[in-house]
């Protein structure tokens, strides 16, 4: 099977290295779709040849130009370099286009753009909530009182004083970085409280966040950006850190990686599985639009992984943002590894960010057998 190696440079020696040797190559070539796609490697002058063919390394360009490159991702654990495309690879293609690289293994997935998007569909199971000996679970529907929506209340933290918050995503309950501290938060969410809900109430009130600012890397600080809003819970006694109905939140935070099966519980969806296929190689644009506030902006993360959904079923859909993401350790316990907060649902693509490091940035542990 064909390679790609690079002339007059020393070969890669991580998957991580070979990622970024792709990302340069690519973008020197203009072989990105008309979403910008800034990385973080500065443009060396890679050349690629296959096999010394320089015909056969024509047409895998001319391939990826026709498919157009979304994303570039990796995997140190598999020693692989995934590359996400607008277009589908066909089996035509596929005799063309490289799958191995210096001992590294190239995989070609269709989609890689994110999105966050508003106005979620109605939910996939009997409710977008569920209530577990009468107290509400993480993995359902929230919602700021003044807004009509829904997202998901992912998980049960505890802060140095030992006051306990729900956490979610900036544009679930942190309006954007717009809410005022004290904000109201209600379960179920507003567009979710219906005739066959549950009571609303007040589940807690806006706290803190983390931002999510627009603009390019080479203009803002991008390392700030990590859409996590926490609220401190007005009840304890109202909730549970049971997962709906299907686990209890892990007491272990740990790194995902790629190769990982993963579960989550959302409010949409209800519970899904998947595979963490790929860690970014880049910054990566997401693309919001959140008519309840109004907004419409690309905000670029440093740290984000991709999530393919089995059986091609989406991993999340819109209402499952903030919805928590956890994964086997090996040893036949959960560990809990990120946060939902995009997707790309016609791929069956969901962007997670990690969740140690959240849990450092806003100096937070981890609650398990709460009222379970």
């Amino acid at each position: 099977m064909q390679s790609i190696i690079q002339a007059g440079n020393p070969a890669p020696q991580t998957a991580k290295e070979l990622a970024e040797n792709v990302l340069s190559w690519a973008k020197r070539h203009k072989l990105f779709t008309k979403v910008s796609l800034e990385d973080a490697v500065d443009g060396a002058d890679v050349q690629f040849v296959a096999n010394g063919d320089a015909f056969r390394a024509h047409a895998i360009e001319e391939i990826l130009r026709k498919k157009s490159i979304n994303l570039v991702g990796f995997s140190e654990p598999q020693k692989k370099v995934v590359i996400f495309t607008n277009g589908k690879v066909s089996k035509t293609d596929e005799k063309i286009l490289p799958f191995h690289s210096a001992g590294f293994t190239i995989e070609y997935i269709q989609g890689g753009i994110a999105q966050v998007k508003g106005s979620p569909p109605p939910p996939e199971t009997p409710k977008p909530f569920n209530l577990h000996q009468g107290r509400y679970t993480c993995g359902s529907s929230i919602f700021p009182a003044h807004c009509i929506g829904a997202g998901t209340f992912g998980l049960i933290v505890r802060d140095q004083n030992g006051d306990l918050f729900g956490m979610t995503n900036n544009h679930v309950a942190g309006a954007c970085n717009n809410a005022m501290p004290g904000l109201p938060i209600l379960a179920p969410g507003p567009l979710d409280a219906t005739e066959d809900a549950c009571d609303p109430f007040t589940i807690g009130r806006h706290h803190r966040l983390l931002p999510i600012n627009d603009g390019i890397p080479e203009n803002i600080a991008i390392d700030v950006n990590w859409d996590v809003s926490i609220f401190r819970l007005s009840d304890a006694s109202r909730v549970t850190s049971m997962q709906g109905i299907a686990f209890d939140t892990p007491a272990v935070v740990a790194a995902p990686l790629p190769g990982m099966q993963v579960e989550k519980v959302g409010r949409t969806t209800g519970r899904t599985s998947g595979l963490i296929v790929a860690q970014s190689a880049s910054p990566i644009p997401v693309h919001y639009h959140v008519a309840e506030y109004g907004v419409r902006k690309n905000v670029y993360f440093e740290s984000v992984y991709i999530v393919l959904g089995d059986n091609e079923q989406p991993f999340s859909k819109p209402g499952d943002s903030g919805s928590l993401v956890v994964a086997d350790d090996g040893n036949g316990n959960k560990v809990a590894v990120g946060l939902v907060f995009a997707g790309n649902e016609q791929r069956s693509l969901s962007f997670i960010l990690p969740l140690p490091e959240i849990m450092n940035k806003l100096s937070l542990e981890i609650v398990s057998g709460h009222h379970v």
